[in-house]
This record gives C-alpha cells, structure tokens and sequence, in this order.
C-alpha cells in the first residue's frame, strides 16, 4: 500500500539503485579493462624480460649450452632464452654512417621474445644460427632511412663485415622523429656470427622471458643461484628485471 500510494517516490527509489548498480559495473568493467591494457603494454616493452650480464669472474665464463640448459630446466618459469652479442664497429650504408644505430648478435627466438614483428621477408632461422650466416634483420627506422624503404636483399656493413638483409622489422616507434636511437634503430644478426665477428665464443649478456611477469623474483633468484654455483661467488654477474 506505501508502495501504491507513493508511485513516483518508488520511481525515484527504483531508478536510483539501476543506475547505482550500473555505475558500479561499468566502473569495474572499466577498471579491470585498463589494468589489462596497461599490462599488455608494459610487457610489450619487456617488463616480462630478465637481463642477464655475465661479462666474467676472473678465466670463469658461462657457456651459451648452460644459459640454455637452465632455461629448459625451468620451463615453469621461463618462456625462452636468447644469448646477446654486441657488435662493435660503424654501421654503414655505402658511404653513409648511421651513428646511433645498435647492431646485436641473437637467437631466432630473440625478435618475438621482444615483442617485433617482420614486416618484410623473414625473421632469423634456426639454419642461420647454426651456420653462422652473415644475414640481418634491420628496424623500420634503418629501412626508411639507410634504403629509402627497399633495405630487403640489400647489403649493410657493420665494422668490417657485410651482411644481406633478410628481413625488416614492423615498427615500434609511431614518430618517424623519433625512431633514431630507438628500437627501431636495429641491426640484428645471427649470435653466432657475432660470436665470431668478435673472435669469442660465449656471450656477454643474455635475455630470459618469463612466462608470468609476476615470476620475475623467483626467475632473478633461480639465475642467480646457478651463476653462483657455476662461478663459486656471486661476483662476476649481474640480473635486472
């Protein structure tokens, strides 16, 4: 009867838990949407990456076999493992110097591993790897500067060896500005060839990926214990999440 006799208070009444209720599902469907967004974005720049640094402990060095080896031996915690190999020298197009340009020695799995994707030809292969091939994959930054957008099936040089590109890489930076000195700004080569490029034969630095980014503590930690068993101090290596 109160109901009855008071039709447009109980509209009201009515109206404002509907819109009480949807307010707060929309603004926990909003909120739960960009916490994935964000860490969708985040991951993209590898937050689910452990750099590994192992420049040395006196004679002692990892072999790129045991970096490997731990990363099967974990498969709980990591997603893959690529070794990293910095190549020294210039980089040269003909006679043109791209200055800020970073040339690097990787595995296949390197380039999907850091969230690139091929936009031209073809990514690094397996076979590559293991025959030392003096093949690259360039950044888009690389292409449209260095090629005018034709960098596929060119040759670029870097210090003083040459290598047929292979493939070109989708960009990352939307700024054409802004992609010198970025991860657009890329030459990337087999780390065998690096290797012997720079007449060694381990890597320097190492990238692990992690199948759960929250797992980054306990992947740094499962690393580290295994650099320091193998090197018998924990000196000598350095892991960054």
């Amino acid at each position: 009867r109160s109901i009855a006799g008071n039709k447009f208070r109980t509209l009201l009444t009515m109206l404002g838990i509907i819109i009480g209720i949807m307010a707060v599902i929309v603004i926990v469907g909003l909120g739960n949407g960009m916490t994935q967004s964000m860490r969708d974005s985040f991951a993209s720049m590898g937050t689910n990456t452990l750099t590994v640094s192992v420049p040395g402990f006196g004679s002692r060095t990892v072999d790129v076999e045991e970096m490997y080896a731990l990363a099967d031996e974990n498969p709980d915690l990591f997603e893959g493992m690529s070794p990293v190999v910095g190549l020294s020298g210039t980089v040269k197009v003909g006679r043109s110097t791209l200055d800020e340009t970073s040339a690097s020695g990787v595995s296949e799995a390197y380039l999907a591993m850091s969230g690139y994707t091929v936009a031209k030809g073809r990514g690094i292969q397996y076979v590559d790897v293991e025959d030392n091939k003096k093949i690259c994959v360039v950044g888009a930054y690389v292409d449209r500067v260095g090629y005018g957008g034709n960098a596929l099936g060119q040759t670029i040089k870097v210090g003083a060896d040459q290598y047929t590109i292979v493939g070109v890489l989708e960009a990352k930076v939307s700024d054409p500005s802004s992609q010198e000195g970025s991860d657009d700004d890329v030459v990337c080569v087999p780390y065998t060839t690096a290797l012997r490029a720079a007449s060694s034969r381990t890597a320097g630095s190492y990238t692990f990926t992690l199948l759960d980014e929250n797992d980054a503590a306990e992947g740094k930690q499962v690393i580290e214990e295994r650099l320091t068993e193998l090197f018998h101090s924990s000196s000598g290596f350095m892991v960054v999440s």
